[in-house]
């Protein structure tokens, strides 16, 4: 009963979308209407300014890492907390409250992969801020880290924290299927005008609905 408890406060924690529940606070209305119609730090600083995209990054982030906190309080085992990493990550993805239509996760993934195995986070956050800065598109750089992040995990901590890491870039680059499409269609460039936390929250900062 306790995993349980624990997989459901991580779900509930990822269904507080920051993004979505500050411009409701500060305007008022849906994010999801405005912009780009993502939940993530770019489209909400261009609603509410810098501050509140920052507010939003720290939200995203802090809330992964609080769910994979608990559950190593509670001593779950790495294999259970992985799950509760997971659960929070698809909270945001597909809050129930908000008819199943959050963010892309990456930010709160990358909070709850810091708590889970703080090294291999750390070295795929700089793998894709050096991507991007090197080619100038957020986006693929926050992909090629996102999918980085395992193999660092496993390279670092060993093959369970590697499974574990491995299930979080799973559902993050699930989220963002639209953008590996795009990039693998011979030719084509998808959208990348966006920081990262509007498509792939490098917290360098993505937002395709981060």
């Amino acid at each position: 009963m306790l995993v349980v408890a624990a997989i459901l406060v991580g779900y509930g924690l990822g269904c507080a979308v920051t993004g979505y529940y500050l411009v409701r606070w500060r305007t008022g209305q849906d994010i999801r209407a405005l912009g780009s119609g993502k939940v993530g730090a770019t489209n909400v600083g261009r609603r509410l300014g810098r501050g509140w995209a920052l507010a939003t990054v720290a939200g995203d982030v802090g809330k992964g890492a609080l769910a994979v906190t608990i559950a190593h309080e509670l001593d779950l085992g790495l294999s259970w907390t992985a799950a509760v990493a997971c659960a929070v990550v698809a909270g945001h993805i597909w809050p129930a409250q908000l008819g199943f239509r959050g963010g892309r996760g990456a930010a709160t993934a990358f909070g709850a992969a810091l708590a889970l195995a703080p090294v291999a986070a750390a070295g795929a956050l700089l793998v894709a801020a050096v991507i991007a800065k090197i080619t100038g598109r957020a986006t693929p750089a926050g992909l090629v880290g996102i999918a980085a992040a395992p193999l660092l995990a496993l390279a670092v901590d060993g093959r369970a924290a590697g499974l574990a890491v491995g299930g979080l870039a799973a559902i993050v680059l699930a989220a963002h299927r639209d953008h590996l499409v795009s990039l693998g269609r011979t030719g084509a460039r998808p959208p990348d005008h966006h920081a990262p936390h509007e498509g792939i929250a490098v917290p360098v900062v993505p937002d395709r609905g981060s």
